[in-house]
């Protein structure tokens, strides 16, 4: 699924435009992805797992735009890809009203409205294609997601004790949450 190009003001008076990327931002996204891993150790992928090639970075893109039950947002300062999330629809009858949301925003850009834009239009979109629950998995520890995700209707349905492992070998809890939508 396509999102069409949209702009945002910021919090601090910049504009930028979420869509969806096209083949031609495959290096602005391993660019971001790359820049993720090393600011936060609140996503799920290290830096040396950050091995992505032009080739693999299209083809993920192109998954996600031709896929009715999935769609990815970019959030571009310019050519720069700032942020990211996406919206995945479950595949199966039994629970197609079930839409799982991934999203990540880099540190020069926390605080600036951009989550709560990108969760805005993902709920907007999982309601239009019959969705009635979004779900989400952060790594505990993570407060600055936690509150977005709480301000945006988001509560906590359980824990995966020690589901993540850190960098410097401590366990931390996975934490589910769920919004009715």
């Amino acid at each position: 699924m396509i999102f069409k190009e949209k702009k945002i003001l910021l919090r601090n008076g910049r504009t930028v435009t979420l869509r969806s990327p096209d083949e031609d931002d495959w290096a602005a996204l391993i660019a971001y992805i790359t820049q993720m891993a090393t600011e936060t150790p609140y996503i799920l992928r290290a830096p040396e797992e950050c091995h992505d090639t032009e080739e693999s970075e299209r083809a993920f893109i192109n998954r996600f735009k031709d896929d009715g039950l999935c769609v990815m947002i970019t959030v571009f300062d310019g050519d720069k890809a700032v942020g990211n999330c996406n919206l995945t629809v479950k595949n199966r009858k039994k629970v197609r009203h079930r839409a799982e949301l991934a999203i990540g925003i880099m540190r020069d850009y926390y605080r600036l409205g951009i989550g709560t834009a990108l969760i805005t239009e993902l709920s907007i979109i999982a309601r239009s294609i019959g969705c009635t629950q979004f779900e989400l998995q952060y790594v505990d520890g993570n407060y600055r997601a936690k509150g977005l995700y709480e301000k945006c209707g988001f509560v906590e349905v359980g824990r995966m004790p020690d589901g993540i492992k850190m960098e410097d070998g401590t366990y931390v809890d996975e934490i589910f949450m769920r919004k009715v939508l």
